[in-house]
């Protein structure tokens, strides 16, 4: 058991600055005026204490908004594509959604995430299975969920001085109701110029909107209009992550970059599970400070980092909370640096239309090329 330790008033101070980043972003001069202290300061302590110690801070798009469904499939490579297994789910942001995928050990599988339009959910996993028969996969299981989202950082919960949770493992039954209740947004109205600033947002949410307007082209007063108009106003922000697992993608140089040796990352999967059994594991996970993301439909899916230290209480609380539905629970371990997430699939909206776009008919032969590439580059 770590030992805990009083927090000085600056960790104090750092956490509430942390709790308002998740809440509007990078606002020092709003979130200054909010804590009743000199913009310098907290840009200094934000500096110092956030962006010193390797935190990324990233707006994440509300999927629901942008008419997104999550599906989160179960995948093994064929023997001649798993060598090259990274490289093809890579390529698949660009041409079909996929949004992240992680390695699993020991056994090498593949949980891979997609945010893919709700009007082309069962094309879309029609489209996976004839994969399958072509023999990209040797097994694939598809599962639909109606919403996901990155929980805020328990900033409370974090010793910014010293880098490390400070959490009391006596309070770990207690069930955060508060977090179980999350529900979805609706659909809302958006448009491409809207997808892109939040690509950009989503990549470094430190970006000033005349970087972007020069990065993207567009015009700095259209761009300015339709961030406050369409971005805020519509709420297709949900939430600002504070990266405290600190993985973090490159776009620049196509690189991951992981902390190493810090989390121990487990992903549970329980399949049909509703009702009062989900709003009781949910409540119980939800108290916990080192869940990630979570995803709920038919089944439930979340992702916990577990520090290191504290890998032994960890496996034994979700040992516990499982216990009532240990038949339908599967754990998957995450091999972190062979994991990716990416932004919204925004190349995949038309703008003329105003439409996300799925065409399965000239898909296929555009995956055919695109593995043909992949492996004529060995």
């Amino acid at each position: 058991m770590v030992q805990r330790h009083p927090k000085s008033e600056v960790n104090q101070r750092t956490a509430a600055l942390a709790q308002l980043i998740t809440k509007m972003g990078p606002d020092i001069p709003e979130i200054g005026r909010r804590l009743g202290e000199f913009k310098e300061s907290v840009r200094y302590r934000y500096k110092a204490k956030i962006l010193g110690r390797g935190f990324a801070v990233q707006a994440i798009p509300d999927h629901e908004k942008l008419g997104l469904r999550r599906l989160i499939m179960i995948a093994e490579f064929g023997p001649s594509y798993a060598s090259y297994a990274q490289q093809i789910l890579t390529a698949m942001n660009e041409i079909c959604y996929i949004v992240g995928f992680a390695k699993t050990l020991p056994d090498g599988s593949y949980v891979v995430d997609a945010s893919v339009p709700t009007e082309f959910v069962d094309l879309y996993a029609g489209f996976m299975r004839k994969l399958k028969e072509k023999g990209l996969f040797t097994h694939l299981e598809i599962l639909p969920f109606m919403w996901y989202r990155n929980p805020p950082m328990r900033a409370d919960q974090y010793d910014f001085d010293n880098g490390r949770w400070d959490f009391d493992w006596s309070t770990a039954g207690e069930p955060d109701y508060e977090g179980a209740t999350y529900a979805p947004s609706g659909r809302a109205k958006f448009d491409l110029t809207d997808l892109m600033i939040l690509k950009e947002l989503n990549i470094d949410a430190n970006q000033s909107l005349t970087s972007i307007s020069t990065k993207l082209k567009i015009n700095y007063k259209k761009l300015s209009w339709h961030y406050t108009n369409h971005v805020i106003a519509r709420g297709l922000i949900k939430t600002y992550r504070l990266n405290w697992m600190g993985t973090r993608y490159d776009y620049a140089i196509e690189r991951a970059f992981h902390r190493s040796h810090r989390y121990f990352l487990v992903e549970i999967l329980v399949r049909g599970i509703k009702g009062g059994e989900l709003m009781a594991l949910r409540a119980r996970i939800n108290g916990l400070p080192f869940l990630w993301s979570e995803a709920v439909g038919d089944n439930f899916d979340a992702q916990i980092a577990l520090p290191v230290d504290f890998m032994n209480e960890g496996l034994q609380f979700l040992a516990g909370v499982l216990e009532p539905v240990k038949e339908k629970a599967e754990y998957f371990v995450i091999d972190q640096t062979n994991a990716l997430s990416f932004t919204v699939s925004y190349q995949l909206f038309d703008s003329d239309t105003g439409h996300w776009q799925f065409n399965e008919a000239e898909l296929l032969p555009r995956f055919d090329e695109l593995l043909l590439r992949i492996r004529g580059k060995d």
